[in-house]
């Protein structure tokens, strides 16, 4: 979801960004884009349940090494 807004104040976008954020779950991972040459930034969520799944995998191999060793 994209939403563009001109000529706001800076009360305006930390109320906005405040909101998004409140809305995401806790285990949420973001992406953050700044680019102070053209004036915008990007936060997009990445992903969540991958990184479940990789957090699980990784947990699994370190208790496997654990075992053999």
């Amino acid at each position: 979801m994209t939403v563009e807004y001109t000529a706001i104040n800076k009360e305006t976008v930390a109320g906005e960004i405040k909101n998004f954020l409140a809305s995401c779950p806790e285990d949420a991972v973001f992406k953050l884009v700044i680019n102070s040459k053209r004036g915008y930034f990007r936060i997009k969520i990445k992903n969540v349940s991958k990184g479940r799944i990789r957090k699980l995998l990784g947990k699994l191999r370190i208790r496997r090494k654990k075992s053999n060793v």
